[in-house]
């Protein structure tokens, strides 16, 4: 049998109403979750919801009302949507679901105590994948999520917060990423520190001010990280654990990174590399200070569920020593839209997984897990347990508190967030070693003054012994305190003109590049966008991004900074240099002016020599067909185009469109498209 005091133990697997995508943890301690769709033998775009609330004490599960819209009648899908508590207790809902990609506008909040929802302002446009986070004075950051508009699904730019009446729009920022890994630093900004590799801060207290951490712009040294969680360890502190997509295989990988914004000069370091690879794992904050992975695949692709790839072997980081230890393994594949949260006891729910589409088909039944497992980390078996006997269910920051308990002497006294978890995305986890001394069972604890290191909202308190065995939380609540505002100087300091977040900048006069961009995420180039815009805006002569891809045909568009041609001897490396292997590059394409030189080659003013003309290869459109996973077809006039262009032999100036290669070293057009004039 394995040694409960070295690697935990799994309780057996239990049902749940739905699949449990979405999960909270309430100040009453019982566990909201909902999952995609109230029907579960219906189609996948259903519109409604069915929450339920989960009592880790008796095991009984209780249905919620429906959500619905403001109307109070038309119900809504919350599938998809970012959630923050707020500082009341009140569960913060921003967005959710029509179809995969397109988002809604909707917003409510769901009171515990009440068992009810309340319909709030809707947001600025729908939002698919959107993030939420509670901020220091009680507001709520929500930002990202994808929505339809017209053919495209762009991610929204402009973050909202709720100030709890309106909803307020601040800075834009071009690229984000869906579900941005969000955190809440010591300084009362917002750190951005994935999936993207650049980290950005936004401070919130003014109109939404993007800039780097101090220093130069800094980026995790595998890139572009897609379904990898992050977690704040200590104030300021962060963890990005796994995920993406290596290059050559195309696994995500086991390796860890670990930033301290607090430091003079932030900077991405190597933190010791995780026993597996893995992609949709969760990443759990213990009462220890330690971390708790969970689930996920290590296989190839976007959720590889053959047998062999989910891991079911949890694993412990400790950020005192940075060594990992691996723990008893669960019984269920927990990958996609799984979920793992701290419980009140110091246990962790971990559960989920399934209910997806990729292509036109949607996972395999066996795939979907409507159950959950209850796991006991090895703490729990190292000795007697404390029990906190009085302590105050109302903190200030700043508020010293006397603590008494029962039970195995206390050592430590610890403060965790309740979680608030969905696609290994938790912003609400937060952990605080609070300041405590004393002997025996009472211990006088302060809480940190600063409310940016200690947001207003309700955590669990923990008393450990010497031994590091938790008791069972108190479930307290940390008030509104005003922050401090960081001096107007110290801000500029921070904040050095022109090193904002990239911005929709002209596209200039120079060559416009098609791009064909296959992404990992299965919802297409326009909901996955932020990492191939960071990436593109990296390569050589680009000026310009546009903004919003074509979801359609699932292609990019870049202005050089001249009328030549792109370096697509150097492209590849550098694109792969920042995405990863989180996108595939189809090819380029390029509309090229001049006039006809031998027929077959196009003289361009631009270029040295003339350049080559093709006919069209097979397989070398752009154009990509999301639903069915491959190039479309090419039309007769696409497929002729070449024919004609040589039998018409136009003398004056002709437009030649198409895929642009490297033959032997050199460029070669193929000809898609002529525009010979009038």
């Amino acid at each position: 049998m394995p040694d409960e005091t070295e690697q935990g133990r799994w309780d057996p697997v239990f049902g749940l109403p739905d699949v449990a995508i979405h999960v909270t943890v309430l100040p009453t301690g019982k566990v909201l979750a909902w999952g995609r769709r109230k029907d579960p033998h219906g189609g996948m775009d259903q519109q409604g919801c069915a929450p339920f609330v989960w009592d880790p004490v008796t095991g009984t599960a209780t249905p919620t009302e429906e959500p619905r819209r403001g109307d109070g009648t038309t119900p809504v899908n919350l599938f998809c949507s970012g959630h923050t508590l707020l500082a009341d207790g009140r569960l913060l809902v921003a967005g959710g679901h029509i179809r995969d990609g397109d988002g809604l506008d909707q917003a409510c909040l769901y009171d515990a105590t009440g068992d009810s929802w309340t319909a709030l302002p809707p947001l600025r446009s729908g939002r698919w994948y959107p993030s939420a986070i509670t901020l220091a004075d009680g507001r709520a950051l929500v930002i990202s999520g994808s929505h339809q508009d017209g053919p495209n699904q762009p991610v929204e730019p402009v973050p909202e917060i709720w100030d709890g009446t309106s909803w307020q729009p601040t800075r834009d920022f071009i690229g984000l990423p869906l579900y941005p890994r969000i955190h809440l630093t010591p300084d009362n900004r917002i750190a951005m520190s994935g999936s993207n590799p650049l980290t950005k801060l936004l401070d919130t207290t003014g109109p939404g001010e993007w800039t780097p951490p101090p220093g130069p712009d800094i980026a995790r040294a595998k890139s572009e990280r897609q379904y990898g969680p992050a977690v704040m360890y200590s104030p300021g502190r962060i963890l990005y654990l796994g995920g993406g997509n290596d290059l050559g295989d195309d696994r995500p990988t086991a390796d860890c990174e670990k930033i301290d914004l607090t430091a003079p000069s932030p900077a991405w370091e190597p933190a010791a590399s995780m026993a597996f690879r893995r992609r949709h794992h969760n990443a759990t904050l213990l009462p220890d200070g330690t971390v708790l992975v969970t689930g996920g695949t290590s296989g190839p692709g976007f959720n590889d569920l053959v047998p062999g790839a989910p891991v079911h072997s949890a694993e412990l980081w400790d950020p005192g020593t940075d060594t990992w230890t691996t723990l008893a393994a669960e019984d269920v594949d927990r990958c996609y839209h799984s979920t793992a949260i701290l419980l009140p006891d110091a246990t962790v729910l971990s559960a989920g997984g399934g209910e997806f589409v990729i292509g036109v088909q949607p996972n395999d039944p066996a795939d979907t897990h409507r159950d959950a497992q209850i796991f006991h980390p090895p703490y729990l078996f190292r000795g007697p347990r404390p029990a906190i006997d009085a302590a105050p269910d109302d903190l200030t920051p700043g508020q010293t508190f006397t603590l008494t308990t029962t039970g195995a002497p206390t050592d430590t006294v610890t403060l965790l967030r309740l979680g608030s978890t969905t696609h290994t995305l938790d912003a609400d986890q937060r952990f605080l070693r609070l300041t405590s001394s004393g002997t025996g069972q009472e211990r006088v604890v302060t809480v940190p003054e600063n409310p940016a290191e200690c947001p207003p909202g309700h955590y669990m308190l923990f008393a450990l012994s010497a031994d590091g065995v938790p008791s069972t939380a108190r479930i307290v609540r940390v008030g509104v305190v005003t922050p401090t505002e960081a001096p107007t100087e110290d801000r500029r300091e921070r904040s050095p003109a022109g090193r904002r977040a990239p911005r929709a900048e002209s596209a200039g006069t120079g060559t416009v590049v098609t791009i064909g961009l296959t992404a990992q995420c299965p919802y297409g180039l326009g909901p996955c966008w932020g990492g191939a815009y960071s990436a593109l805006s990296h390569l050589e002569d680009v000026v310009h991004v546009d903004p919003v891809p074509n979801q359609t045909d699932q292609t990019a568009q870049v202005s050089l900074a001249h009328q030549g041609l792109p370096d697509l001897s150097q492209w590849p490396e550098q694109f792969a240099s920042w995405a990863n292997a989180s996108y595939v590059v189809r090819g380029v394409e390029v509309s090229m002016t001049g006039t006809l030189v031998a027929t077959t080659h196009l003289g361009v003013p631009a270029l040295d020599q003339p350049l080559p003309l093709r006919p069209m290869v097979r397989g070398s459109q752009l154009a990509w067909d999301l639903r069915r996973r491959r190039r479309r077809p090419l039309t007769p006039d696409e497929r002729g185009a070449y024919e004609r262009l040589v039998a018409e032999r136009p003398r004056g100036e002709v437009t030649v469109t198409g895929p642009l290669r490297l033959v032997r070293g050199r460029p070669v057009l193929s000809v898609r498209v002529v525009d010979a004039g009038s």
